[in-house]
Order: C-alpha cells, then structure tokens, then sequence
C-alpha cells in the first residue's frame, strides 16, 4: 500500500510542477528519490484518511491520467489533493476524497460515493464565473456501453475553509464544453441517447451554471432520427463569426458518417443547423466513412471536415488501393479546401500534398508496395517503395533514403530531379511522410 501511494504522490507532484498530466505507464521504472517533506505528508495523510484496504482508480481517457490530482478547486492559488479509489470490500462504486492543505497539515473536505463503477475523466472549468474552477467528473458503469454519468462539483471558499458540493448529475454519452454565446463564460454541451425505448433517440441539451450554482438547462434538440450515435463532439469559434460553432459528428443508420455545424439561435432560442439537412442528409456534403472525424488538422484553432475523394491514377497502373483524404473548411455558405493527403491503404502511409501540388498529382502503383507519384504534367516526382523489414537490407543503391523504419516494413523514398522544380527537398517528403493512424 504504502509504495504504491509513494510511486502515484510522486507522479501527482511531478503533473503539478509540469503544468500537464502524465499516463502512469511502466511507473514501476520511475526512479523514486527521496520524498520531500510535502509529499510524505500528502502520503501519510492519505493513509490516515483512507486507511490500507483501499485500491486507487485512475480515470480512463481526458487531460487527467492519474488517481491523485492536484489541483486549485477554489482559487486562492494553492492545490488540493483528489483522490480516487475503491473500497477493497466494495468494488462496485468508485469513492471520491478531497484534502485542502492548510497551516495544520492536510485536511479531508470530502470524502463520498461516486455515480459509477469507473471514472471516465476528469475536466477543470470554471462554469459559474466565479474565479474558482469547477469539477466535471465523469463516471461510467461496465454494463452501460453507451452514455456516462457527468457530475459536476463546484467549491467555494470562506476563511481558511472549503465548501464542496454537487451541482448536477447528468447522463451523456459526449459532452464540449465553450462559450455559446460569446459572453466570456462557458456552457456545457451534452449528446444523450435514449436506448430505453425501441426506437433510440438521440438529444443534444445546452446547460449553464448561475451563481447559485444551480444548473439551468437552456435548451434541448431532438436530433434527426436517421442518426443512429454520435460519434464526436466539438467547439470552434472562428474570429470572423457571428459565434461559436458546435460540430457534431454523427452516425447514420446506414453507417455513413455526416458532420452537423450548430449555432446558437436567439429567436429560435435554440441550435440551428449552418449545413441545410436536405443536403446535409442526402450525401452531398459530408457524408463519409464511419471512422474519419472532424478535426482541427492544422492547429489553427478551427475544425475541418474530412472527405474521402478518388486518386488521380496514371493509365498504365497496377491497382490502386488508396484515396485522397482531403479536409474542409466551412464558412460563408461553403466549403474550402484547407489540407489534402494522399492515402496508401495496403501499407498503411499517408502523404501530405503541399500546395504547389495540390490537385496536380497522380499515382502509379508498380508491383503492389511501390507508388511513384507524377504531376500533371506527366514527370515523375518521387517514388515510395514499402519493404518487409526482413528484407530490406539497405543495399538499394538507386534509393535517396529511408522515410520510416518499424517493427514491420521500411518505407523508403527515391526522388526525381523533377521535384525540386517545385521547391520541394527529401526532407520535405520525409516531413509530408506519416503512418495512416
């Protein structure tokens, strides 16, 4: 017990000092130097607190890896300590406990029953402006597939004291929180999917947080029927627009992946949809492969839609097993082309393709793990060629270098005279070169 407190307070401490959270892999390698003084109180309070028949719980996926969080619930500048774990005689529901550090040591705010068998994520936001950050939690249960459990916990300060307390408790499936209504202050945004009824309906509800710290649901759409799940949940505000956008990735009965961008509408009091759904729902827009979600591609800060669009292909080619993944960008009624890829589906690569070449390429496929790439003009510009790892041998003198190495193939590169005529080097193919994830 007390080891493996001393591992986790260690990593804890290390999140802290770094600003970032850190995934507690292979921590039995870490090296452990001594405890300073803080943290062997933090441990030995803990240990009070909680005693030894206890295991930590670490949540599954967000910002926040580690069953100890340090963290400024109430905003006077200094951190408390929130700890998951499980009884070792119940481990049906995750418990929660938070310390507060004061002048005598530290001290146990809370200590309480979670809402799930899991902790999904931890997220900080500061919801009901009052300076201090909010704390959404969200628990799951393993015999739920679907939605999750948000609680949200607001912490206020008097004196030396802290209170803590619930405010909601909500089910979801997928949640964003941003400003709606560029006001400087944030909203939750919440997909839930009613699998109760036979006919599963999908919602996607608006709720704040006053100064009461009371949640208030703004509003609630019944989304389309044909869509089947939501797959992703995102937010953008672009500098010149009217507000800020949601992008809603959805799954369609047919498994066809569409991408809805909702706005805040204040007569409608509600969302509405940017992309007409005639449209929208007809293919001619968005609709795609169920695994391609939107993404803010360039980190610009705005999200793009992925679209999957057919290779240009040299008429005397091998088979092409591959695609153009190309992504938009919306805005002013239409869609802009912001980045394209081409796509090698049998070795797994993709490459971007800059600008000067943008809609200028073609692909030959020669012997199945060789593409050369043309542009329009019929010149070769290079050539990728992906070995098996056991029979690349390094030997191949008409090769300009190798691209990427791993466990299985090694993807090496040959480049023409040709390209350099467009301003474009080996390193930059070794730059515009990735694995396909």
């Amino acid at each position: 017990m007390r080891l493996r407190f001393t591992v986790l307070i260690l990593a804890a401490v290390l999140l802290a000092l770094s600003g970032c959270s850190l995934e507690l892999r292979s921590i039995e390698t870490l090296m452990r130097p001594p405890l300073t003084a803080t943290e062997q109180e933090l441990e030995k309070s803990i240990d009070s607190f909680l005693g030894n028949n206890i295991s930590l719980r670490s949540p599954a996926s967000g910002s926040y890896h580690s069953a100890i969080t340090l963290h400024d619930l109430d905003g006077d500048k200094n951190d408390e300590a929130i700890i998951f774990y499980v009884n070792d005689n119940d481990t049906a529901v995750v418990r929660m406990c938070v310390l507060k550090k004061n002048s005598g040591g530290w001290q146990l705010v809370s200590d309480f029953a979670g809402n799930g068998s899991g902790v999904y994520s931890v997220d900080f936001y500061d919801l009901n402006n009052d300076g201090g950050d909010d704390m959404l939690v969200s628990w799951y249960l393993f015999e739920d597939k679907v939605n999750k459990t948000l609680t949200v916990y607001s912490s206020s300060r008097k004196g030396n004291e802290i209170n803590f307390s619930a405010c909601v408790t909500e089910t979801y499936n997928l949640l964003c929180v941003a400003d709606v209504f560029s006001t400087g202050e944030k909203q939750l945004i919440l997909t839930y999917t009613d699998t109760v009824k036979k006919a599963e309906k999908t919602h996607i509800r608006l709720m704040s947080l006053n100064s009461d710290n009371r949640v208030e649901l703004l509003s609630e759409t019944l989304l389309d029927d044909r869509i089947s799940s939501i797959t992703s949940l995102k937010a953008d505000k672009p500098q010149n627009s009217d507000g800020t956008r949601i992008f809603v990735d959805a799954l369609l009965l047919d498994n066809k992946l569409i991408t809805e961008i909702l706005v805040w509408d204040n007569e409608k009091e509600g969302f509405t949809a940017l992309i007409p759904s005639s449209r929208q729902y007809d293919g001619l827009v968005t609709a795609r492969s169920s695994n391609l979600y939107s993404y803010d591609i360039d980190s610009d800060g705005i999200i793009e839609i992925p679209k999957r669009e057919p290779l240009t292909v040299q008429k005397n080619s091998d088979t092409v097993s591959g695609y153009m993944l190309v992504w938009y960008d919306y805005h002013n009624g239409g869609f802009f082309k912001e980045r394209s890829y081409i796509v090698n589906i049998r070795d797994n690569y993709r490459i971007f393709v800059p600008d000067v070449l943008d809609g200028r390429v073609s692909v030959k496929s020669e012997s199945g793990s060789s593409w050369s790439f043309f542009d329009d003009k019929g010149d070769k510009l290079f050539t990728v060629t992906a070995y098996k790892a056991d029979e690349w041998n390094g030997k191949s003198a008409d090769e300009s270098g190798v691209l990427l190495a791993t466990a299985d193939k090694v993807y090496v590169c040959n480049v023409g005279e040709k390209l350099m005529e467009y301003g474009i080097e080996q390193s930059d193919i070794d730059n515009y070169f990735s694995l396909n994830s």
